[in-house]
């Protein structure tokens, strides 16, 4: 039996073993504009597609997620990460993003949220599994309710989430959006960021930038440095929260 289908899409710097990478840049596997060109597989071939900070930069969105679609098997997974909707910092400012999401974008492609309230044209069915947030400093060790308060009403709460989806293919078969699946997709989320892999050349140029940034002169420093280093670890452990 072959090895099920994995996407990697939005791929341009980075690489992941065991998917197909595919981008707009030259340097991916396959090659392709995700908001104009068909994805080169079959009706439900695929069981997962991985996009990481993509969708924002495809300005006919909505067609790379109905191609995302048709290409999932039924109760298929979509993992997207994705810069929060009211994060004004390199986000709201930056000319390449096309659009906003937030952990509600996506109702409107399940039939049993928003799906029929914006009179939408096309038939993409997608239920949410699981979101985790990336807080911006200490809003993430704010009690939750008190986290999702600050997510409604204020701005550069979030930096950027991750959102799982699974297709529904056929609506009188289930699919699965219970808590250990939910737990199971945290834990793929997390395996997949971390087997994202630098193609050669990007991770020399990357590492040249680094170099260069730490003998440029200026680099803060001085005695309060290492408390600053204390305090941003303790921010790192209670940045991603799954509400």
């Amino acid at each position: 039996m072959a090895d099920p289908i994995q996407l990697n899409l939005g791929a341009a710097k980075t690489f992941i073993p065991g998917f197909v990478n595919i981008d707009i840049h030259e340097r991916a596997e396959i090659s392709l504009d995700l908001g104009v060109q068909r994805l080169p597989f079959e009706d439900g071939s695929v069981s997962t597609v991985l996009s990481h900070h993509t969708l924002e930069h495809v300005p006919d969105y909505l067609f790379a997620l109905s191609e995302i679609y048709r290409v999932l098997e039924h109760d298929g997974v979509l993992l997207l990460s994705l810069p929060y909707a009211t994060l004004t910092e390199h986000h709201m400012v930056n000319p390449y993003h096309h659009h906003n999401f937030n952990e509600h974008s996506f109702d409107f492609f399940d039939p049993d949220a928003l799906q029929g309230s914006a009179a939408e044209d096309g038939d993409v069915n997608l239920r949410r599994v699981l979101v985790r947030f990336t807080y911006m400093g200490a809003f993430g060790v704010l009690p939750r309710p008190l986290r999702r308060w600050s997510r409604r009403h204020l701005l550069n709460v979030v930096r950027q989430f991750d959102i799982a989806l699974v297709a529904i293919k056929d609506r009188e078969s289930p699919v699965d959006t219970g808590p250990e699946r939910a737990r199971a997709l945290e834990q793929r989320i997390v395996e997949l960021k971390r087997a994202r892999t630098q193609y050669p050349d990007v991770a020399r140029e990357t590492q040249a930038a680094r170099e260069a940034r730490a003998a440029a002169p200026g680099r803060r420093g001085g005695a309060l440095a290492p408390l600053r280093h204390r305090r941003d670890a303790l921010l790192r452990r209670y940045e991603v929260r799954r509400d």
